[in-house]
């Protein structure tokens, strides 16, 4: 295919491949370096976190960023909301009348349903930023309710979508090497699902908080205001709402 993205990305077109995340890796092994992107028509074996599976209806996007940290590693897990922070910009350009929202700890939500589904993994030094787009069609929900974006009316093509996040994706990777993540959480926190809301929170199976929504620390860890008034900080887990956003 001759489309092209935007500096510093280069674009790796498939028509079909196990899993995004995976071709990335393998193309990191094989010496591709920062700004590859792996973008495919199919998944056959697509995933989400946990090890989730991701269904990857032909006509949706499907791709995947290797990007070059450029921060001390542990901060590396910001590169989540980096993205996010891009992917909402980018859609909300591409349907400007629909309510895009970001949602902890790596999704986006169209009007209260997920629309985007992001999975980072390491393929050192390199971190491997996935991300899945609902365009032409919204799976049968998982965990949540689903939306895509050809129910909003948008005509929007996987690589109209693909290069509307390319273009954000530049900007915001550059703020937050430049300025750390104090921009990006300010970003991210203005477009936040939820926010000062009641949520539930799934560690696991077998264990959930509820509580309120009370921000992000300066990390990008979830602050879940506890029925006491304790505020404790979330690394990890699944995060419902009480009543949509």
């Amino acid at each position: 295919m001759m489309n092209t993205l935007p500096p510093p990305f280069h674009l790796i077109a498939l028509d079909n491949t196990d899993s995004t995340n995976d071709e990335a890796k393998r193309q990191a092994s094989a010496g591709a370096g920062h700004g590859t992107v792996i973008w495919a028509g199919r998944q056959t074996a697509g995933r989400g976190r946990r090890g989730r599976n991701w269904v990857s209806v032909e006509g949706n996007l499907h791709c995947s960023f290797l990007l070059d940290p450029g921060r001390p590693l542990a901060e590396a897990p910001q590169l989540a909301f980096v993205a996010a922070v891009a992917v909402r910009a980018a859609l909300a350009e591409l349907a400007p009348g629909a309510l895009f929202q970001v949602k902890w700890p790596n999704d986006v939500l169209c009007h209260g349903k997920k629309i985007v589904g992001m999975l980072l993994e390491q393929a050192a030094p390199l971190i491997v930023v996935g991300i899945g787009v609902n365009i032409a069609e919204a799976p049968e929900p998982g965990l949540y309710p689903t939306a895509c974006l050809r129910q909003l009316g948008c005509g929007a093509r996987p690589f109209d979508v693909l290069a509307g996040i390319a273009s954000q994706l530049a900007e915001w990777y550059d703020c937050w090497r430049r300025d750390g993540f104090a921009p990006i959480r300010q970003a991210w926190l203005a477009d936040a699902a939820g926010l000062s809301a009641p949520i539930t929170v799934r560690l696991s199976d077998d264990v959930t908080l509820e509580g309120r929504f009370a921000g992000l620390d300066a990390t990008g860890a979830l602050l879940l205001e506890l029925p006491s008034g304790e505020q404790r900080k979330i690394l990890a887990g699944d995060v419902f709402f009480s009543s949509r956003p």
